[in-house]
């Protein structure tokens, strides 16, 4: 069993929070790199808990991209990312969100964010896609099984 839907609906989260990440970074001037870096892994994080929800798994209230990469390999072992740049992700969502932590992101820092969130969405929506076709045919399968 899977829910595509509410799948579909976290996707779509992830890919807002991506699209106005690559937004700021293309068109705003002085850039906020620390809204890109967070917004960037924000759209990772949707992203995998896109695939959990895909899996009916309970979704959880974290933000550690490494854990949700972690629960995501065990639907498919694409889902990879090196656990510094796991590490660095969670940062810039985490560190960001009170004032006391803030960092200084670099322009460096913001490109990475986009890069490996553009290549989780692209993961993301490759398994969906499958996984939807995967289903599609399981479905006819089963109707062609019962004539």
């Amino acid at each position: 069993m899977s829910d595509l839907i509410y799948a579909k609906k976290w996707l779509d989260r992830a890919q807002k929070d991506y699209d106005f990440a690559a937004k700021i970074e293309k068109h705003f001037w002085p850039k906020d790199l620390e809204q890109i870096c967070y917004h960037s892994q924000q759209g990772v994080e949707k992203a995998l808990k896109a695939v959990l929800a895909y899996n009916e798994v309970e979704i959880p209230e974290i933000h550690i991209i490494g854990k949700l990469i972690d629960e995501c390999k065990k639907f498919d072992s694409s889902f990879q990312m090196d656990r510094k740049i796991a590490k660095l992700m969670t940062d810039y969502a985490t560190l960001s969100r009170y004032p006391d932590n803030m960092n200084e992101w670099s322009e460096e820092d913001a490109i990475l964010a986009l890069k490996y969130a553009k290549q989780i969405l692209d993961t993301v929506n490759q398994y969906l896609a499958k996984a939807e076709v995967e289903k599609e045919n399981q479905e006819q399968h089963e109707e062609t099984s019962e004539k």
